[in-house]
C-alpha cells in the first residue's frame, strides 16, 4: 500500500501504523501479504502446468486485492483451465485491450 486509506498519507513498506492519523494498517497489509502469496502460487502452479490450481490461486489473489495485474493473471488461469467465458467477464469488466 503506498498511500493510507483513511488519510491519504504516503506509507512507508511495512509501516503498520499511519503517521498522521494512526490509523492501523496491520489488517490491510496482511491482506496484500495474502494475496501476493496467492499470487505467487498461481505463478509457481503455471509452471508445474497445474492450471486449475492456478486458476484457484489466481481468483483468491484477485478477491483479497482487486488490481489490474490480478486481474490479468486471472483471466489467464481462467483461459488456460479452460474457462472461456469467466476470462471473458474478467476481460470486459476490466476493460483489458
Amino acid at each position: 500500500m503506498e498511500k493510507c486509506p483513511a488519510c491519504g498519507a504516503l506509507v512507508s513498506p511495512g509501516q503498520s501504523v499511519c503517521r498522521r492519523c494512526r490509523t492501523d494498517l496491520s489488517v490491510l497489509l496482511n491482506i496484500e501479504t495474502q494475496a501476493q502469496m496467492h499470487g505467487k502460487k498461481a505463478l509457481e502452479a503455471f509452471e508445474k502446468q497445474a492450471f486449475e490450481e492456478m486458476f484457484y490461486h489466481a481468483k483468491r489473489s484477485a478477491a483479497l486485492i482487486n488490481t489490474p495485474e490480478s486481474g490479468r493473471l486471472l483471466a489467464g488461469a481462467a483461459v488456460l483451465a479452460g474457462k472461456y467465458e469467466t476470462a471473458l467477464n474478467i476481460s470486459i469488466i476490466n476493460n483489458f485491450k
